[in-house]
């Protein structure tokens, strides 16, 4: 299941917190300058406070692990990447129009599988209102047209590449016929507030910490995973593909023997997987797995096409700091 309202944007950042307004009876502190326009305190600082209050966006944020001012800074190249790509959008003239918006607010719901009503009462309790939430959608949309039109439409690849990467990289096309896992669970109940879902995320990301040092994930399966495999250290046996549930297949069946998930959120709560063993059976064909190539090769290329455009408008773009 798609994990909720997760906007994925440019560098893998996602933050809702864009373009916060200073308030508007003080004199704010000017904490960056890009190309005329300004970055605030206020506006840092909200972005960095709502940051650090979800949890979800904690997880996969790389600043995570470092002190509160490497945070900050991290949070502020942000948000000026953020600003110097609305810039860009702007002098372009791309527009999302309210058709395209509803069409991806409603679309939004399908995957979540929540009313509007769900939605608004979920973006509240994260400090947004549903107004605000279209408009950062419709940055995001503005953002990616802008990278179609830029990038992605010189990207090119060929049938030699296909072939090149098929042959380089045979060990990835093996088929798994079955995978034997180990498996952590912290239940989220149905109608928990923001403060406990922090709390299992915490729980959950102390977890990882011990995995990285080595702890015997058996060991932490049993102090704290809780379902039934928690008793036989976590080991929910042999698995065959369809056997496991989506949200989980996905993962497990990618897993290199010995390897660790991220968290994983679902509807149970979150989840943490190790591949303990798997069953292999012949190379999938060169026709099968064609366009899942493609995707990867393309996906390289537009990664590192974006980030020299990007270090392209950095440099002719007037951008002061003064955090």
């Amino acid at each position: 299941k798609t994990q909720f309202l997760r906007l994925f944007f440019i560098h893998s950042f996602s933050i809702f917190c864009l373009n916060l307004k200073a308030a508007a009876e003080t004199i704010d502190k000017v904490v960056a300058i890009v190309s005329g326009e300004v970055i605030t305190l206020t506006e840092l600082n909200e972005a960095v406070s709502f940051l650090l209050n979800n949890t979800e966006d904690m997880t996969n944020f790389d600043g995570v692990k470092t002190d509160p001012a490497e945070i900050k800074r991290k949070v502020l190249d942000r948000l000026i990447d953020n600003k110097l790509i609305e810039q860009e959008t702007k002098k372009m003239g791309i527009v999302v129009s309210e058709k395209e918006l509803d069409t991806a607010l409603e679309n939004i719901q399908k995957e979540n599988s929540m009313s509007r009503k769900e939605l608004v009462k979920k973006l509240e309790s994260k400090g947004l209102s549903l107004e605000k939430y279209k408009e950062q959608i419709r940055q995001g949309m503005e953002k990616m047209m802008l990278v179609n039109r830029e990038i992605k439409s010189k990207v090119i690849v060929n049938e030699n590449e296909l072939k090149k990467y098929y042959t380089e990289n045979m060990d990835s096309f093996k088929m798994v016929t079955e995978v034997r896992i180990q498996h952590i669970l912290l239940p989220i109940p149905p109608n928990a507030d923001e403060a406990k879902i922090k709390d299992v995320y915490e729980k959950a990301r102390e977890l990882l910490v011990k995995l990285d040092n080595k702890e015997d994930f058996g060991k932490l399966a049993k102090m704290y995973s809780q379902e039934p495999s928690a008793d036989s250290d976590g080991d929910m046996g042999w698995f065959k593909r369809g056997e496991v549930t989506p949200f989980l297949e996905k993962v497990v069946f990618g897993l290199k023997v010995g390897e660790i998930s991220d968290i994983i959120r679902s509807g149970l709560g979150v989840h943490i997987v190790k591949l303990m063993d798997r069953k292999e059976k012949g190379i999938r064909p060169f026709e099968e797995v064609k366009e899942e190539i493609r995707d990867t090769i393309y996906a390289k290329k537009v990664e590192k096409e974006f980030k020299e455009w990007f270090e392209g408008l950095r440099k002719r773009s007037f951008v002061k700091v003064k955090l």
